[in-house]
């Protein structure tokens, strides 16, 4: 899971940590029910762009339900494939949820990521970066195509598949 509180400030975090706690104690197994559980956490909070995603290594997909804008991307050598988001605001409005299956071929990564992070990149302009920790990934992530002026958050998963 993935989520990035609207706005700035003391206040900004609250609707972070109120979709963590929703995300620890949901029951929920498919992606857009868990995100629901997240979605009626936030009434109270200024809401947030969520994004919840279940890897299933032995059929090697992912399964992915987003709302607002948090991306996620499928990233292989030389490809990267668009796991699409719903508009919204997680807490507050929200479309008609919806899971999308992506296929994670062997040696890719899982990206997802806030905002501040541009989606202008590509695999080719980052040879044998997948070659590294997800850590590293996420780190050249931020210095890479990170926003100055916005904060942002990454995850990365690899090597599950």
């Amino acid at each position: 899971m993935l989520c990035d509180g609207l706005g700035h400030g003391r206040v900004a975090p609250r609707a972070a940590q109120a979709a963590i706690r929703a995300f620890h104690t949901s029951t929920a197994g498919a992606p857009e029910d868990v995100m629901t559980d997240i979605h009626h956490s936030l009434a109270a909070t200024r809401g947030a762009a969520v994004a919840v995603a279940r890897i299933e290594p032995g059929q090697r997909r992912v399964l992915f339900c987003a709302v607002g804008n948090i991306a996620g991307v499928v990233v292989t050598a030389t490809s990267k494939s668009i796991l699409p988001s719903v508009p919204g605001v997680a807490g507050h409005q929200i479309r008609t949820l919806r899971t999308v299956t992506g296929v994670l071929p062997a040696g890719s990564a899982l990206v997802m990521h806030s905002d501040g992070l541009s989606e202008r990149w590509t695999p080719q302009a980052l040879p044998g970066l997948l070659e590294h920790s997800p850590g590293v990934i996420a780190g050249h992530f931020l210095r890479s195509a990170g926003k100055y002026h916005d904060d942002v958050a990454v995850a990365v998963a690899k090597g599950l598949w």
